[in-house]
């Protein structure tokens, strides 16, 4: 996939993007005040594209926790000579404008800027400015405003909540002509089970088929995760944060402080990509609606009888080399999974139907003493239903379901 950033071209491949951070305000969290002369800014931008940046990110109002709005005038005597200066510098290295003005995001690409990094999440008016110039947007999740968002935020579901919200910022993308990225917002207005939550499941984030881009980089939550970790020694915490996002092929954009240590991180896992095999063919041996008999029931009345029962089972066979042999010790016998189902149905009496499912299973994992089939059992599905009890309900289907791994 390639995104058009004014004159330059990103393209994602096998590893990351690094997306430099060039705050030019007084107040940031983390750098505030280090690059808010023009000076400054111009020779933080020109070591961040030597250490490898893909992008740079020039933001000139402060976004942390109880920052309080900067106004629009005031943005952009802080971002127009910093963008319009490194645009002299050629550097080479499109440019990203951190803002959530469309006002300010229409001025910062008429001084060159490639692409809009909204933190409040892309609105119309904002995808309306960047279809006039033909600009990427990357549309972030936050619950509230800087100022606000930390006071007690509050989610059912926040994976499914953040993936189905930016799902529709990137529909609203598309009806505009513009291409957006998607950033869950880790830090804003999230708890620290809430940001966890998100990292540990970004992969939920690529059903909304766009790029995903990831701004962990020396935030407060690494602090309170490790326990006490100041600003700037939280490089380790973010490294491994990003580490494993870009390791899982879940991210494609690392937005950061320290350029050169991610840029390194990206090419190693980018390298180690690339020699990585493709994983070794998978048996799986399907018995499904095997036909059982069962006394089972919560009630003694319910077990005075057999009941019908259908059971599927699914067995994962371990990993083996393309070609194996034809022979049954590569493989389970269909005919002995079914012949095992329905002695285990057959064989006792049971009050609930999963213990049924556990028991069935434990029967076709079975034993490894010197059964090479069984040993090479890696998982397995067993599904019991009780045809009876759901045509009783009104329903399609009743029963239980186990997974098992050793």
């Amino acid at each position: 996939m390639e995104l058009v950033c004014g004159p330059h071209t990103l393209a994602f491949g096998d590893r990351p993007l690094v997306m430099g951070v060039l705050n030019v305000t007084p107040d940031s969290f983390s750098d505030g005040g280090l690059f808010d002369r023009r000076d400054q800014a111009l020779d933080r931008a020109r070591r961040m594209a030597a250490e490898g940046a893909d992008l740079i990110d020039v933001g000139a109002e402060s976004t942390r926790p109880g920052a309080e709005p900067v106004g629009l005038q005031d943005e952009l005597a802080r971002l127009l000579p910093v963008i319009e200066g490194i645009i002299a510098l050629d550097l080479g290295v499109p440019l990203s404008v951190d803002t959530a003005k469309p006002e300010a995001a229409d001025r910062a690409l008429s001084a060159g800027a490639g692409m809009i990094n909204d933190i409040s999440g892309a609105g119309e008016a904002m995808l309306e400015v960047a279809a006039r110039h033909g600009a990427p947007v990357i549309a972030m999740h936050m619950r509230g405003e800087p100022r606000t968002m930390q006071s007690a935020p509050r989610y059912d579901d926040v994976v499914a909540e953040i993936r189905d919200y930016l799902a529709k910022r990137v529909a609203a993308g598309r009806r505009f002509g513009v291409d957006v990225l998607v950033d869950p917002g880790i830090g804003f207005g999230k708890t620290l089970e809430h940001n966890l939550d998100l990292l540990a499941n970004l992969r939920e984030l690529r059903a909304v088929g766009a790029p995903v881009v990831l701004g962990t980089s020396r935030k407060s939550f690494l602090d309170r995760l490790l326990g006490g970790v100041a600003v700037e020694d939280r490089l380790a915490g973010t490294l491994a944060v990003n580490g494993w996002a870009a390791a899982l092929d879940v991210v494609d954009v690392l937005r950061v402080h320290d350029v050169r240590e991610h840029r390194q991180l990206a090419e190693s896992i980018g390298v180690l990509r690339r020699y990585r095999r493709a994983p070794a063919p998978r048996r799986r041996v399907l018995a499904r609606g095997i036909p059982c008999r069962c006394r089972i029931g919560v009630t003694a009345r319910e077990r005075s009888a057999p009941q019908d029962l259908v059971v599927d089972v699914e067995v994962n066979m371990a990993p083996a080399a393309l070609g194996a042999p034809d022979a049954l010790r590569e493989t389970t016998d269909y005919a002995e999974i079914a012949d095992l189902a329905q002695a285990v149905a057959a064989g006792g009496e049971y009050r609930l139907i999963e213990t049924l499912a556990e028991r069935i299973a434990v029967a076709v994992a079975g034993p490894a003493d010197g059964q090479e089939t069984r040993k090479r059992i890696e998982s397995l599905r067993v599904r019991v239903s009780k045809p009876g009890a759901a045509r009783e309900l009104g329903v399609a289907e009743v029963g239980a379901q186990i997974d098992w791994r050793p």
